[in-house]
């Protein structure tokens, strides 16, 4: 079924419609494919979706087929990603929404961060060798797939299924936490260069997840003055794994400094407390990002 941008709209103010703008497949570091992914969503009552995987958009074409498929449940989407950043010294991850995907400023940008993310994996493989666990970037490969972008997140599920502690969580924090054995550090592109890119390739660039970076009130605002100056439109206001007092003081900010509002789960697994249209309705106050002039459904 067919819709306009303004249909959606209204449909995303009646009860029980969601959005999740904020979403992984295993083309990152997600479990699920890009078609399970829009499956899911369907049946968690998702009407608007964007998959969101790290610094690919590898997943993109397939779960348009999916959405195409299945479009009389009300099921639309627009292009994502979520890129990978570095600001003064911390990693910060920029969503694009509404993007050009073949535009050669977001291929040229991607191509230099997978060789980063490839070249990180690596080294964290070779940690994680002198660690005891043999082969570990190849099995991690292997288990991920041979086209997806390798993250930490599929390490972490490596680790997990070798038995290397209890839980994923402590796996990560075990080898992959900063300070551990199998530590890398980033070597990201710049979040002007990010947002930058998703400007040009006619997209919208949102701050994601803003209290995950824990950074105090004043720095959080530091980072968002940067963000806007580079040109940066919209911010995550409602997610997973956030407070009632997170969620109203990101509303004021979004309001504060003239912000469209975006909301997503940040879904990767199934998981006690992250789920697909987990992240929340938006609050009253914000101006919600598909109402920003350049918002535009892929299907």
């Amino acid at each position: 079924m067919t819709i306009t941008t303004d249909e959606l709209k209204q449909l995303l103010i009646t009860d029980g419609a969601r959005a999740d703008l904020h979403l992984h497949s295993n083309a990152s570091d997600g479990k699920l494919s890009p078609a399970e992914v829009v499956a899911a969503a369907r049946e968690r009552g998702v009407v608007l979706l964007a998959l969101t995987d790290h610094d690919t958009c590898d997943g993109i074409k397939e779960a348009v087929e999916a959405v195409q498929a299945c479009t009389e449940h009300n099921v639309h989407m627009t292009t994502g990603i979520e890129i990978s950043t570095i600001w003064r010294g911390r990693e910060i991850h920029i969503v694009g929404l509404c993007f050009d995907p073949n535009h050669p400023a977001m291929t040229s940008l991607l191509e230099k961060q997978k060789k980063l993310r490839d070249d990180r994996a690596r080294a964290i493989g070779e940690k994680l060798e002198k660690c005891g666990f043999k082969d570990a970037y190849q099995k991690t490969r292997e288990m991920a797939g041979n086209t997806a972008t390798i993250t930490r997140g599929n390490y972490t599920a490596y680790l997990y299924s070798v038995g290397a502690a209890e839980t994923m969580n402590q796996c990560f924090a075990k080898y992959l936490a900063e300070g551990r054995k199998a530590y890398v550090r980033a070597q990201w592109c710049s979040v002007e260069d990010a947002v930058n890119a998703v400007n040009l390739a006619g997209g919208i660039a949102v701050l994601a997840h803003p209290r995950s970076y824990d950074l105090n009130n004043k720095w959080l605002r530091m980072l968002i003055t940067d963000f806007k100056n580079a040109g940066g439109e919209a911010m995550e206001v409602s997610g997973s794994l956030q407070s009632p007092a997170d969620r109203d003081f990101l509303q004021v900010l979004s309001v504060e400094y003239e912000l469209f509002a975006s909301c997503g789960s940040d879904f990767h697994r199934e998981c006690k407390y992250i789920s697909i249209g987990g992240g929340g309705r938006l609050p009253d106050r914000v101006n919600p990002v598909w109402n920003h002039k350049k918002f535009k459904l892929e299907v």
